[in-house]
């Protein structure tokens, strides 16, 4: 199978060897698209989230000052001078002397009039599940990320491609026209003449003239058509819409292709889609990680030093430290974390579902690709084959007609037959282009 594949990737190397214009428009479009910097944008803006997460593993310093003013409020009586006074009149009698004066009770305000506290404190995490399941959670978010940039950097490859293709059909379709106009405008210059000679009826050149401005409208609606087409590419490149476009011959197209069976397994492997699925299932299982460590307790340690007092003074009987070991541990919280473990597991059991789901489609897609490239190849042969039909039956009209053995009806239509021919294999060939495009990308056979 891997052989198969390996001259296939040969053979559509071959076929893409004259697009070079295109893959440097691809990597103009994967530099300038403004939705992809969208998307790097919040790509980096998930390393700043990660980082953030990283650092709730650091300590936390942070500085604290408090100045109070206060009056009124409670106080607090010192019945001081009720216990010492008797004690105080006993030893002045047995001296003989007024040595011990008698004291009043003392008041204190229990709010100072002025009071400072100006502290810096550290608050440093020991162990704490939720920092840690957290971090690792942010980390599967940051990856996933990039993988939503992947992907996107895949499907605008994969669009910018499709709509080189549209221009080139475009331009294609109206070169043809241009070519096949100046064919009937040979034939009305040669009716007028043959008019003026008497040869031929005037109605005759009346339906040349007919045929002709009918044309005209056809290129007008090619020109619209490219138009529209170079403005969307130039779009998807982020450029003036009207900036020209290097249009290049398309190679050589591969005759077969072999089965899908192994393409789509290459898709299983290589999809964005597949390792983002992994990726959120990373994810769920932390989160189920997370909920089952919610039981263990959260230990940080919490370290004060500063100065408090009445004034700003910067003495040691002003400053302080003080340390404490702070322990929290949730002994029951209504089983809310049991019911955060079940939804964690059942989120998880959604994700498996959803992860074969993706790989079906996936397989699907891989399949519908490859029948519409079958197709669009066994479309090419069909219109080889009525192009060559139609030029030989138009030649053939055309040389009875210069001999005047063949009507103006009968020539209009061999013409008109030719055209449908070329514009059906032009459309055939850039059909094919545009769904390996897409074959590419379901099939994950080449990645930007």
């Amino acid at each position: 199978m891997k052989t198969k594949l390996l001259i296939l990737l040969c053979l559509l190397a071959r076929a893409t060897l004259a697009q070079t214009p295109i893959d440097d428009y691809i990597r103009q479009g994967l530099e300038s698209n403004l939705a992809l910097k969208q998307k790097e944008t919040s790509y980096r803006k998930s390393l700043e989230s990660l980082k953030e997460a990283q650092a709730l593993f650091f300590p936390n310093i942070s500085l604290n000052a408090r100045y109070s003013v206060a009056q009124g409020g409670r106080t607090i009586d010192l019945p001081i001078g009720d216990l010492l006074n008797p004690v105080y009149a006993t030893l002045n009698q047995l001296l003989h002397q007024n040595l011990f004066p008698s004291i009043e009770n003392e008041s204190f305000m229990f709010l100072r009039p002025h009071e400072q506290e100006t502290k810096i404190r550290m608050v440093q995490p020991l162990f704490n599940s939720d920092i840690y399941y957290n971090s690792k959670i942010r980390r599967e978010l940051t990856e996933t990320e990039k993988i939503t940039v992947d992907q996107y950097r895949q499907e605008l490859a994969a669009e910018i491609r499709k709509a080189y293709y549209t221009v080139a059909m475009a331009d294609r379709l109206t070169g043809m026209l241009a070519d096949t106009r100046k064919l009937l405008e040979e034939n009305v210059r040669v009716n007028r003449k043959l008019v003026d000679n008497g040869k031929i009826t005037i109605d005759n050149l009346y339906r040349s003239e007919t045929e002709l401005a009918g044309f005209d409208q056809k290129i007008q609606v090619s020109e619209k058509n490219r138009t529209m087409a170079a403005g969307y590419f130039n779009f998807l490149l982020n450029r003036p819409l009207k900036e020209k476009i290097v249009i290049a011959e398309p190679g050589l197209i591969p005759e077969t292709i072999s089965d899908s069976t192994g393409f789509a397994q290459t898709a299983l492997e290589n999809r964005v889609e597949v390792r983002k699925l992994e990726k959120a299932g990373d994810i769920t299982e932390l989160q189920l990680k997370m909920n089952q460590a919610g039981s263990l307790p959260n230990l940080m340690v919490v370290a004060d030093y500063g100065i408090q007092g009445e004034e700003y003074k910067f003495n040691k009987d002003a400053d302080f430290a003080q340390a404490s070991a702070v322990l929290t541990w949730d002994l029951f919280a209504g089983f809310q974390n049991r019911a955060k473990i079940r939804q964690a597991k059942l989120a998880k059991e959604m994700l498996d579902q959803q992860s074969e789901e993706v790989k079906k489609q996936i397989e699907l897609q891989v399949l519908n690709a490859y029948q519409e490239l079958k197709t669009a190849r066994e479309g090419i042969v069909s219109a080889e084959s009525q192009l060559r039909s139609a030029r030989e039956g138009f030649r053939l009209v055309k040389r009875r007609y210069d001999e005047g053995q063949a009507n103006l009806i009968e020539f209009i239509d061999a013409r008109t037959t030719l055209t449908q021919a070329e514009e059906n294999l032009i459309i055939s060939k850039f059909t094919w282009l545009s769904d390996y495009a897409e074959f590419e990308k379901v099939a994950a056979i080449r990645k930007y």
